[in-house]
C-alpha cells in the first residue's frame, strides 16, 4: 500500500518560504562553470562540459585542445533558474511507510518552494522505470510514486533522462548503496550551479534494534539471512554507517554541495525548521 503523503505538513513547512539559490558560479573538477544568473543577452557568459544532446556548434575547440574535454560556450540566454529534484525510487526507500512518505514529502516541499519563487521544478524519480514530471505535475507523480527499483540509485539513474543544466539540483535518497561517493557526487554536481544531497533515513537505519532470530532482508534483491542481531553487531553496523556517511560528507564538500541528513521519524514541517532550513529563505 502506498504510504500517505501529508500535504498539510508540506504546506505548513513551505508557507512564506522559497528556495535559496546559489549566488556564485559552481566550478567543477575540470574547471567547468555553471552560472546561477539569468539573462536574455547573446553575449558569452560561461563554459561547461558537453552533455549528450548539446549543439556541437557551441564547442570551444581551443578549450578542447587545452583540456582534452568537450567544452561548450554558454551564452546568457541558456542559463536558467531551473530546479531539478532527483528522487531515489529504489526499494530501500520503502523499508517503512514513514521513510517512503518522508522522501516524498521532502521532494514535494522542494518543488513547492521552487514554485513559490517562480521557478520551474523538474522531478526525476529513478526506480524500476524512470519517471519525469515538471511544474504542478510533480505533485501528481510524487503522490503515486512506487519505490520499486531493484537496482541501486546510481544504476537506475543511468537509465533515466539526462540531467540538464540547472540552477539547483536536490537529490533525495538514503545514499545507502555502494557507488563510490566521490565519483557519484561529481556526476550529480555536473551542470548544476548548486547541489544539495538530502539523506532520508528510517529510524531503524539510524538506531537499529537488536534481537534473537532476526531476519535481515536485502530490500533490493530480496535475499535474506537469519541471525542473532546482538549489541556488538549493532555497534559494528553503526560504526560502518558513520564511516559511510563520512565519505559522503567529504564527497559533498569536494563538489561544494550541501549535505543534509534527516530522520523519517520526524515530520516534514519539523525537518524544515531544522535540518532542511538551509535550503529555504523567506519568500
Amino acid at each position: 500500500m502506498t504510504p500517505r503523503l501529508d500535504y498539510a505538513a508540506v504546506e505548513r513547512a513551505a508557507a512564506g518560504r522559497c528556495l535559496k539559490l546559489p549566488r556564485v558560479p559552481h566550478r567543477g573538477k575540470v574547471g567547468e562553470v555553471r552560472a546561477s544568473s539569468v539573462g536574455s543577452s547573446l553575449e558569452l557568459h560561461d563554459f561547461r562540459l558537453y552533455q549528450p544532446g548539446d549543439d556541437l556548434r557551441h564547442v570551444d575547440w581551443n578549450a578542447v585542445a587545452r583540456t582534452g574535454e568537450l567544452v561548450l560556450r554558454v551564452r546568457q540566454d541558456e542559463v536558467s533558474p531551473r530546479v531539478e529534484v532527483l528522487v531515489d525510487a529504489s526499494q530501500s526507500m520503502a523499508v517503512s511507510a514513514e521513510k517512503a512518505a518522508r522522501a516524498r514529502e521532502v521532494a514535494l516541499w522542494v518543488t513547492t518552494l521552487a514554485r513559490h519563487g517562480g521557478l520551474e521544478p523538474v522531478l526525476i524519480a529513478a526506480g524500476q522505470a524512470s519517471r519525469r514530471a515538471a511544474g504542478p505535475a510533480t505533485r501528481t507523480l510524487l503522490s503515486a510514486l512506487e519505490f520499486d527499483g531493484k537496482d541501486a540509485f546510481d544504476l537506475a539513474l543511468k537509465r533515466g533522462p539526462p540531467l540538464l543544466p540547472c540552477g539547483l539540483r536536490v537529490v533525495v535518497s538514503d545514499f545507502l548503496f555502494e557507488a563510490p561517493p566521490d565519483v557519484f557526487a561529481e556526476r550529480l554536481a555536473r551542470g548544476a550551479a548548486g547541489l544539495a544531497l538530502v539523506q532520508v533515513l528510517d529510524v531503524e537505519d539510524l538506531d537499529p534494534s537488536a534481537g534473537v532470530g532476526a531476519k535481515l532482508i536485502d530490500s533490493e534483491s530480496g535475499a535474506s539471512i537469519e541471525r542473532l542481531v546482538s549489541s556488538s553487531v549493532v555497534d559494528l553496523y553503526l560504526e560502518r554507517l558513520e564511516a559511510h556517511v563520512a565519505l559522503w560528507r567529504a564527497a559533498a564538500r569536494r563538489v561544494r554541495a550541501q549535505w543534509i541528513q534527516g530522520s523519517a521519524g520526524r515530520a516534514v514541517d519539523e525537518l524544515a525548521k531544522d535540518e532542511l532550513a538551509a535550503l529555504a529563505v523567506a519568500a
